[in-house]
């Protein structure tokens, strides 16, 4: 905007992005975090040891308890197709407690499909100041948030990292011969597949495709992330993403 301090531009990413974006700089105490978590009923999807939504909780209860150890406000967000638990910031223990409970307790009724715009422009209306908000999905959406303006607005102005969290199945089908029956947990509707080594090239390259894209578009962003899957060691894998976001 006219007037702005042209030493606050971020050179690289207005670059990158074909407009221009200003860098934020705020005190430590004035950063709040926010936790936008998906609830959809894919979430519950498990073929180890825990599902997705069980991942969340973990990964949701570390945020919460290093925000508490550094004195910082913590929020909650979590969507299927529309916002369903909406928490706002603050400290304390019983307060991450509270925020907890609810998180676990959560099922959803009517809403199971997963919709993430809602929830962007929900963040958007309701982040006065500058935040950390850590998105954590699948990213399995039909919508493509990276052409839409409510997403370039969010990540300008605030501190965007998305947690991906997988489940093996969803990387590789298994080997073996037979048929692999499907069911999808957001609209009931059912597949049948062979193992094939043709079918297995398949769906293997075609989720990769997905991954890539996805990824791509986090790089062009500038945007720190993470990829979890449910049969890894998540506290390992988030430390080192906070090590190097510290470099």
């Amino acid at each position: 905007d006219f007037g702005d301090d042209t030493r606050k531009i971020d050179w690289n990413a207005t670059a990158r992005m074909g407009y221009t974006l200003i860098k934020n700089t705020h005190e430590e105490k004035d950063i709040d975090i926010f936790v936008a978590a998906d609830l959809s009923n894919s979430m519950n999807f498990v073929t180890g040891a825990h599902s997705k939504k069980e991942l969340l909780l973990y990964i949701t209860a570390m945020l919460a308890f290093s925000a508490l150890s550094d004195q910082m406000r913590i929020g909650f967000l979590g969507f299927t197709d529309q916002v369903e638990v909406e928490i706002d910031p603050k400290k304390g223990r019983g307060h991450l407690w509270t925020l907890l409970n609810r998180l676990w307790d959560f099922t959803p009724a009517k809403h199971t499909t997963t919709r993430i715009m809602p929830t962007l422009e929900r963040l958007r209306q309701r982040l006065s100041r500058m935040s950390i908000v850590f998105l954590i999905s699948d990213f399995f959406f039909q919508e493509n948030m990276f052409e839409e303006v409510v997403f370039k607005q969010l990540v300008s102005k605030n501190d965007l990292i998305p947690i991906i969290l997988n489940d093996p199945l969803e990387t590789e089908l298994p080997e073996g011969q037979g048929f692999l029956r499907f069911r999808d947990l957001e609209t009931g509707q059912q597949q049948c597949i062979r193992l094939s080594r043709k079918n297995r090239l398949i769906y293997s390259e075609h989720l990769r495709q997905q991954r890539r894209d996805l990824i791509t578009h986090f790089y062009q962003y500038g945007l720190d992330f993470q990829e979890i899957k449910t049969d890894e060691p998540f506290y390992e894998l988030l430390y080192s993403l906070f090590l190097m976001r510290k470099r």
